[in-house]
């Protein structure tokens, strides 16, 4: 792992409606408490790696749960719980609120003769989905393995909303414009939608969709392949370049 130095103030601001000055004071909390980002650290190094598959902005993870104070926030892709550990952090600062997590665990499997695969998603040996997040953050933590197909319309079912919804998985577009569209019915009005779409990639068609069904525009966090839309983000002409806030994509 490697901390994050250049947290975007910017696209929190941008997702949430709250000013890049509020923004920032979420993000330089997050920052300076490091005793998280050492003990995930520490743990990686312990099987052998420095990192797994995580969305490249902790930090924002941990500000947006702030500032929204979410009560419902669903995950999908959990890996060894990186984003998890900062999202949970946000919800125990808060002292509200639950994290549902789903995950398909991946154990690489070894060829004769060959050292295991280490896949950036995978699974140590003997390690379970999460197994990086400390037990003091894991009260608030609802953690499902298995399918999401299966498992996401089971909470849209059971949740009374979704306030924050997070999906860092491979996409699959006609597959993941179903989903989420069967979440869209429990989204609050006021809540954030983030996608990874991997280094470097672009907007997905799904996003795309979803956030014009909701009268919002996609905002890219610097540098990314994050987008994400919500309650800041109406569709409305984007910002002049160094206004403190991300330009929206059109869509």
């Amino acid at each position: 792992m490697h901390p994050e130095t250049d947290p975007d103030a910017g696209w929190v601001a941008g997702l949430t409606g709250r000013s890049v000055a509020v923004c920032e004071r979420e993000l330089r909390a997050a920052s300076r408490n490091r005793r998280l980002y050492d003990h995930l650290a520490r743990l990686h190094r312990s099987e052998g790696r420095e990192s797994y598959v995580e969305i490249d902005a902790p930090l924002e993870l941990e500000a947006i749960t702030r500032l929204l104070r979410p009560r419902h926030v669903v995950e999908v892709g959990v890996s060894s719980g990186v984003s998890s550990a900062y999202l949970l952090r946000g919800l125990v600062r808060n002292g509200r609120g639950t994290l549902h997590s789903i995950d398909l665990p991946a154990l690489p499997r070894p060829r004769k003769g060959a050292p295991p695969p280490r896949y950036s998603w995978s699974l140590p040996p003997g390690r379970s989905s999460g197994w990086a997040v400390p037990r003091s953050l894991r009260r608030g933590w609802d953690l499902r393995l298995g399918d999401k197909t299966d498992l996401l319309p089971l909470l849209a079912r059971e949740l009374p909303r979704i306030d924050l919804f997070v999906y860092d998985v491979p996409h699959d577009d006609a597959e993941t414009a179903r989903e989420f569209r069967i979440l869209d019915r429990c989204l609050s009005p006021r809540g954030v939608v983030i996608v990874d779409h991997g280094p470097g990639g672009g907007l997905c068609p799904a996003l795309a969709q979803w956030a014009r069904r909701r009268g919002r525009l996609p905002l890219r966090r610097r540098d990314l392949g994050l987008f994400a839309f919500g309650p800041g983000a109406s569709r409305r002409p984007a910002p002049p370049s160094g206004g403190g806030r991300p330009r929206a994509v059109q869509v």
